[in-house]
């Protein structure tokens, strides 16, 4: 699992939590004698929780998680994360935060370096001759020059700075 990946190549002492979380939410009065019934809930929904975010949590520990974690997942885990978010509200959740972190560190990196130019310069005598191109059917996108990028999903991008 792509999450399992993140937590263990984490250095945070917190990406070991997993296992025992997972052993809590199963069973919380493990290790321990419950003396209050609310107990048990609390610390039953606490590790539900620490299992199901973890490893969001543990991929903003990284400095650069792209980077850092770059090969160290395969193409199958790729996929099967993209499938699992489009059900799993946790991997939902995941995969909007690498998709932001890609799209914000690369991506618009990649597009601030494209070579576009624009005068803002208007005619003087038509004030209104850049709006025309809006009645010859253009559409109100404006290119970057960088459109192969543009034109990437997020489960490419995924796919793309991953594997």
């Amino acid at each position: 699992m792509l999450e399992e990946v993140i937590l263990e190549n984490s250095d945070e002492q917190i990406a070991k939590l997993y296992g025992p979380a997972a052993r809590a939410a199963d069973n919380p009065e493990t290790g321990i004698e419950i003396k209050k019934k609310a107990a048990y809930y609390v610390i039953r929904d606490c590790a539900t929780i620490t299992r199901k975010y973890l490893a969001l949590h543990v991929w903003g520990t990284y400095n650069d998680p792209v980077i850092d974690l770059k090969g160290k997942f395969t193409s199958n885990e790729v996929k099967d994360f993209i499938t699992r978010s489009k059900n799993d509200p946790e991997a939902k959740l995941l995969k909007k935060l690498m998709v932001s972190d890609i799209k914000e560190k690369y991506e618009v990196i990649q597009s601030s370096t494209s070579s576009t130019t624009f005068s803002y310069e208007v005619d003087k005598e038509d004030i209104y001759s850049y709006y025309e191109e809006y009645e010859e059917g253009l559409d109100d996108s404006v290119a970057t020059g960088d459109e192969e990028e543009e034109a990437l999903t997020d489960d490419q991008l995924l796919l793309k700075y991953l594997f």
